[in-house]
C-alpha cells in the first residue's frame, strides 16, 4: 500500500478551501452588494467619467493626483504607500475606483504577478447628503425579472450568472434541487438555458438570450464597460 503524497493532500485542501471561500463571499455579495448595485454602479460611473475629463483635459499627472493624498506621480513612477516590490515601466495599471474604502488608503494587488497587470482600487469620495440613498434597495432587473416570471423561477434564472449544477444553483438561489429542476426545465423550453449532462450530474448555463434578459441588453449589443479604467505606465508618461 502506497503512502499518500502529503503535498497532494495538501493541494486538495487548498482547493477545497478556495472553493467555499468563493461561495461564501457570492452569498455576502447577493446579500451585501446586488440589492444596491444599482446605485453604486452609478457612483462609479460617474466617477470614471469624471477622472477621465481630467486627464484629458490637465493629463495624466492631474489625474492621478486627485485618487488620493497618498499616490504620488513622479515620472516614471507612481508611489502608492504599502509594502512590495518595485515595478519597473511599462507596467499596465488598472484604475478600480470603490465606496467601500472610504477613509482608507488605496490598496495595489497583483505585485509579484507574471501578466504585468496591477490593480489600484482607490476610495470614491463619498457626499454625505446622498451616502444614504446608495444603499437604497433598488428592484433592479431582479425585481423585473420576480414580477414577469415569479420569485423563484427569477432566483434560479439569475443564480445562472454563472453556470453550474442542479445542486450549485440550489445553494445560490437557496431552494432544493428538486425546486431547481422544476424551474430548469421550463427555462429551457424558453430558450434562456442550456443544460448538459456530464458523469452523473447536469450543468445549466445561460444561452445569449437568457444572459441579454438579466443584464438588460439586446442581444448583440456589447455589454456596459465595467467601471475601472487601464493605464499603461511608461518612461515617456507624464
Amino acid at each position: 500500500m502506497q503512502d499518500e503524497d502529503p503535498e497532494s493532500g495538501a493541494d486538495t485542501d487548498v482547493l477545497r478551501n478556495r472553493s467555499r471561500i468563493a461561495r461564501d463571499f457570492e452569498r455576502f455579495c447577493r446579500v451585501a452588494v446586488l440589492p444596491y448595485w444599482e446605485g453604486i454602479s452609478r457612483r462609479l460611473s460617474a466617477d470614471r467619467t469624471a477622472r477621465g475629463q481630467i486627464m484629458l483635459g490637465h493629463g495624466i499627472g492631474r489625474m492621478l493626483a486627485t485618487l488620493h493624498p497618498s499616490v504620488r506621480w513622479k515620472p516614471p513612477l507612481l508611489e502608492v504607500p504599502g509594502r512590495g516590490n518595485d515595478v519597473g515601466s511599462g507596467t499596465t495599471l488598472v484604475l478600480a475606483p470603490s465606496v467601500f474604502l472610504a477613509g482608507r488608503p488605496p490598496i495595489l494587488t497583483g505585485l509579484g504577478a507574471e501578466s504585468g497587470q496591477l490593480i489600484l482600487s482607490y476610495p470614491v469620495p463619498i457626499d454625505p447628503k446622498w451616502a444614504g440613498s446608495l444603499w437604497q434597495a433598488s428592484e433592479g432587473v431582479g425585481g423585473a425579472l420576480s414580477a414577469l416570471m415569479g420569485r423563484t423561477r427569477a432566483a434560479v434564472l439569475l443564480a445562472l450568472t454563472r453556470s453550474g449544477s442542479t445542486t450549485e444553483i440550489g445553494e445560490r438561489a437557496g431552494v432544493s434541487s428538486a425546486t431547481v429542476s422544476q424551474h430548469t426545465s421550463v427555462l429551457r423550453t424558453a430558450g434562456l438555458i442550456t443544460t448538459v449532462r456530464t458523469a452523473n450530474s447536469v450543468q445549466h448555463a445561460l444561452t445569449p438570450l437568457g444572459d441579454a434578459l438579466i443584464h438588460e441588453r439586446l442581444v448583440g449589443q456589447e455589454p456596459d464597460h465595467q467601471p475601472v479604467s487601464t493605464l499603461l505606465l511608461t518612461d515617456r508618461a507624464g
